[in-house]
């Protein structure tokens, strides 16, 4: 039997595409493409299985986030 002190983190999931649209507010497809291609914003990259694009819920959460702090900031340097 394994012990640990530390709760094992759960693992990551895998998103198709078409779920991530409709969470950021249902852009299209081209959107995210255009949103991957962007270095400065920093998009999670796709996995590809099978011809079909895929992203990591740990990357999409970590970059929603980010986009949050950035906007709470912009908006305290507006006071």
């Amino acid at each position: 039997m394994r012990e640990t002190t530390l709760i094992d983190p759960p693992p990551d999931q895998l998103v198709p595409d078409p779920v991530v649209a409709n969470e950021f507010g249902g852009v299209s497809l081209m959107t995210l493409y255009r949103w991957t291609l962007d270095p400065t914003l920093a998009f999670p990259r796709p996995i590809k299985i099978r011809n079909k694009n895929y992203r990591s819920r740990c990357a999409l959460e970590e970059f929603k986030a980010r986009m949050m702090r950035g906007a709470i900031a912009q908006c305290q340097e507006a006071k």
